[in-house]
């Protein structure tokens, strides 16, 4: 007899850990103390989404056993003995993980000897006759296995996918079989590379497939093997033994003794220990499940009744989502309401003066400028004014000045903006800059800006005011119920201003102490917050563009999309949406049939990613075709739509916001718009810089450094044969193109000039041979000649490659010309994959960082430069390795030598910096 209302959901451990610690691998999340929390984050959010939106009856988390060691090793001592060790974060994460579902009062099933596979089999088994619908949550397709119409997969997927639910009929369609029991065939003879089951060596899943579709099992089909025919039967004949050895092995058990407590009905759910769960998550700093705990209240005591009720509506996000600073958070550490603290309200001119006078005087300020929106986005700096201001001269003590008072305004804060005495210190200088422009005010005091102070400390880190606070001083911040959008009446506005001031003037002396230890200080003072007025003077600034031009583009290219379109249609014989994948993949997959071979996704359609369409470029006109398209349609809606859009009105031009504390490698990015993704390498990219254009009457100057990378890497490694290259003045891709192949440099053609450059660039960012080969669209071993005869004609590139490595794994960092740290945790894991990703950072992380750096200093040395010589010409836009100027045409003489001058002589070594600079009428003429 089956009971709908009793749902046992059965989850895998190891596979979601694993699943949420490589979801964030290049994002990790981390503590204020350092602890890597992205496996436990991602498995409690996977936690929540099961019991929030699935409200199980009985629930359980079932772990390999300790040590790992199970049955199938000795049966098969190469049992994945390919698989690298566990990266020691997830090592670490195991036992909190075990403490947290301790805390909800979720049973955790392990037993001696047999994998979590063979305790859910078994589990599933037993509650299926005891009329259970139970869902096995897991990525695993081993599973399949066990699938019946009582026991299901729940599959769940990327980033905010959602869940796929896989009974019996989608078990059967996805790998062509009559029985989800014949998985365990399909598996003994395509075998199963991550388990390191050797299968029938040469059969694949597609003739794994048709086999078990025409003989049912394995047995069967080595019992008729006579009927097989060649090289097939022959795979399968001296294999016979191998193949049923392989469904031994990847046979789930259905029948493990498990403790006599752990039965279906023993796992019920039952209510959470919210203390001791608020105690684990305030340790985390997972301050988004504290506030679901709060919010919940008491509800958690009611759970064991609540999960009888209808499936309740799902309230989280994507499995991964990051927490982020919100209302409602229970303190971490201390807090205004347990520190003592004299924070006061100017109610009068003389008051805010006398607060101002102060400070001015003071060596030190904290400030924080209330604003009626948050101002973090230049646009919204834009159209931002000051609602009021707060002070800090001395820790635990400010002064909030309300800007609603009569004859009080934001002008009240000059003789602290113009005193040389003070420092004024902040968590968002650049913010604090233009909030300051948009009121006609200008800071000419010193700054100390402490999240690109935390930026040098931790580049991939985060550095929020939250955190910051937390981690430096062991204290709590006020929260703003939803964004930041106060008025000066609001009860929160005083103490909130106030307490970011204090604590921006309490991180001054701590940070700059850190700094200093770490040997930091030139690269905060002469760099990074002279940076910080460069960047907040060209975001006030903008950019003109050409909304005429934009539309004509925008006209131009749609037509030209519906011309495509009709002729994809005409190339596949129907109409389709060239927008959908699933459409696009049974057009060329199905119907054309350019890949007889191509495999279905998960969700079974075919796979159109562009690495794959790249592929079969050439095997029919139509992928060339559908690539266009997609090219085409993502100009349009990125950038020529988008840019007239985001033209302010008040100024007329696009204001992008600069991120300085954003990448690991010290270098700029852009959002809102992203100037630095505007393509370069199509003539289609390349017209929408037409449409960047400078301010009436002025020209554009455009000034990039030549091959950068390379020449650093020259510098670095000290190769005398690429150093030539460079000192003698050679095309130094022609030049390698000439050493790799023997040849001389005139005979270079420029298929061959194309390979070495992508090899010169490719091997700094760590390029395999297979990489290669998928670039260059050539044989594998070609390749692998390629990166051979590279490293014989650079040795001095491979003794980089080789030190740099090995001084990351001593010091666990690398650093840059300007000793920018990039921190390098996992370059000793046990792990390839991980290692591996750390390997490459350090070999490119000193290029990439170093050049991040030269830029830098040169706009600096520049804008300082411009200022002095006042000039009414601007620096409007920095795209990665160029600088770009709206110029004065009487001006640009000698700007243009002197920005040449200055970025050429940034930073001195034996490889000279080369510059090339252009000018125009637009962007596109200046480049």
């Amino acid at each position: 007899m089956t009971d709908d209302t009793k749902r046992l959901f059965l989850l895998d451990a190891y596979a979601l850990i694993y699943r949420a610690y490589y979801a964030l691998i290049r994002s990790p999340r981390m503590t204020s103390k350092g602890f890597n929390t992205s496996a436990i984050f991602g498995f409690c959010n996977t936690l929540e989404d099961i019991l929030r939106k699935e409200n199980p009856t009985h629930i359980a988390v079932c772990f390999d056993p300790p040590g790992g060691e199970t049955f199938r090793h000795k049966m098969y001592p190469q049992y994945k003995a390919q698989r690298d060790k566990q990266p020691e974060d997830i090592t670490l994460s195991v036992p909190v993980i075990k403490e947290i579902l301790g805390a909800y009062r979720i049973p955790v099933v392990e037993v001696a000897e047999y994998e979590a596979d063979d305790v859910i089999g078994t589990l599933s088994a037993q509650a299926s006759k005891e009329g259970f619908m139970t869902y096995m949550m897991t990525p695993d397709k081993d599973y399949g296995q066990l699938v019946t119409d009582r026991v299901l997969m729940y599959r769940p997927a990327l980033r905010g996918e959602g869940f796929e639910i896989r009974g019996p009929e989608q078990v059967c369609e996805r790998y062509g079989i009559a029985s989800p029991r014949q998985v365990i065939d399909l598996l003994a003879l395509e075998g199963d590379a991550s388990d390191n089951i050797p299968g029938c060596p040469g059969v694949g899943e597609k003739t794994a497939s048709k086999l078990i579709a025409e003989w049912g099992t394995v047995e069967n089909l080595l019992a008729n093997t006579e009927h097989l025919k060649g090289a097939l039967r022959t795979k399968i004949v001296d294999n016979a033994e191998q193949i049923l050895f392989s469904k031994e092995l990847v046979t789930i058990k259905t029948d493990v003794t498990l403790p006599p407590d752990v039965t279906p009905d023993a796992l019920r759910r039952q209510a959470p220990d919210n203390e001791a769960l608020t105690e684990i998550f305030r340790r985390l700093e997972f301050r988004t499940f504290i506030r679901r705990l709060n919010a919940e209240g008491a509800d958690g005591a009611n759970v064991a009744a609540k999960t009888a009720a209808p499936k309740s509506e799902p309230e989280m996000g994507s499995l991964f989502d990051f927490a982020s600073e919100t209302a409602d958070a229970p303190a971490l550490g201390q807090s205004l309401s347990t520190t003592p603290h004299t924070y006061t309200v100017a109610r009068s001119v003389t008051e805010a003066e006398s607060a101002v006078e102060t400070a001015a005087e003071a060596g030190t300020a904290g400030v924080f400028l209330l604003a009626n929106n948050d101002a973090t986005d230049a646009n919204l700096a834009m159209e931002a004014h000051i609602i009021g201001a707060a002070i800090s001269t001395a820790p635990h003590t400010a002064t909030y000045i309300p800007f609603t008072e009569a004859g009080v305004d934001a002008s009240v804060l000059a003789p602290l903006l113009t005193s040389r005495s003070t420092t004024v210190c902040a968590y968002d200088v650049k913010r604090t800059m233009l909030l300051m422009a948009r009121a006609g005010l200008r800071l000419y005091a010193p700054y100390f800006d402490a999240a690109v102070a935390h930026y040098l400390l931790e580049p991939e880190g985060k550095h929020t005011p939250t955190l910051l606070a937390l981690k430096y001083l062991d204290y709590d911040l006020l929260q703003p119920a939803g964004k930041l959008s106060l008025t000066p009446e609001a009860a929160i506005a005083p103490d909130f201003a106030c307490e970011r001031a204090d604590t921006a003037l309490q991180l001054y002396e701590v940070m700059t102490t850190a700094i200093k230890n770490e040997g930091l200080t030139p690269l905060l003072r002469d760099i990074e917050l002279p940076m910080v007025e460069v960047l907040a003077h060209m975001e006030w600034t903008g950019v003109s563009v050409d909304t005429t031009e934009l539309t004509a583009l925008s006209v131009q290219y749609t037509r030209r999309l519906e011309a495509m379109e009709e002729e994809a249609y005409s190339l596949a014989g129907t109409r389709f949406n060239v927008s959908s994948p699933m459409q696009v993949g049974d057009i060329l997959f199905d119907r054309l049939k350019i890949d007889p071979a191509a495999k279905r996704t998960k969700k079974g359609a075919f796979s159109t990613t562009e690495e794959i369409l790249e592929k079969h470029r050439a095997d029919h006109p139509i992928v060339d075709l559908i690539l266009k398209i997609r090219a085409l349609r993502k100009l349009l809606s990125t950038y020529i739509n988008a840019l007239p859009m985001l033209v302010n009105r008040r100024t007329g031009r696009i204001h992008t916001t600069y991120n300085q504390t954003v990448t690991a490698t010290g270098r700029i990015s852009s959002t809102n718009p992203n100037l630095q993704n505007i393509p370069v390498r199509s003539d289609d990219g390349r017209e929408i810089r037409r449409a960047f254009i400078p301010s009436p009457g002025n020209v554009m100057l455009s000034a990039d450094y030549s091959q950068i990378e390379l020449r650093l890497m020259a510098e670095l490694s000290g190769d005398e044969v690429m150093t030539d290259a460079f000192l003698s003045g050679e095309d130094i891709h022609r030049a390698t193109a000439a050493k790799i192949y023997h040849m001389p440099l005139e005979e270079v053609s420029d298929t061959e000039r194309r390979n070495a450059k992508t090899a010169n660039f490719g091997i700094i960012y760590g390029i395999s041979a297979f990489g290669l080969s998928e670039r260059l669209g050539i044989p594998r071993s070609e390749a692998k000649a390629l990166i051979e005869g590279y490293f014989a004609t650079y040795p001095g590139v491979q003794r980089y490659i080789d030190r740099s490595i090995a001084d990351a794994r001593e010091k666990g960092f690398v650093t840059t010309v300007m000793n920018r740290r990039r921190m390098l945790p996992e370059i000793n894991s046990r792990n390839a994959v991980v290692r591996g990703y750390a390997e490459r950072n350090a070999v490119n992380a000193p290029l990439q960082g170093s050049a991040a750096d030269i830029i830098k200093i040169a706009m600096v040395r520049i804008y300082r430069r411009m200022q002095q010589m006042q000039m009414e010409s601007q620096m409007i836009m920095q795209v990665h390795d160029e600088l770009i100027f709206d110029v004065m045409p009487a001006e640009l003489p000698q700007l243009r030598e002197m920005v040449i001058e200055e970025m050429e002589h940034a930073y001195r070594g034996r490889i000279p910096l080369e510059v090339s600079a252009g000018t125009g009428n637009n962007w596109l003429e200046a480049h």
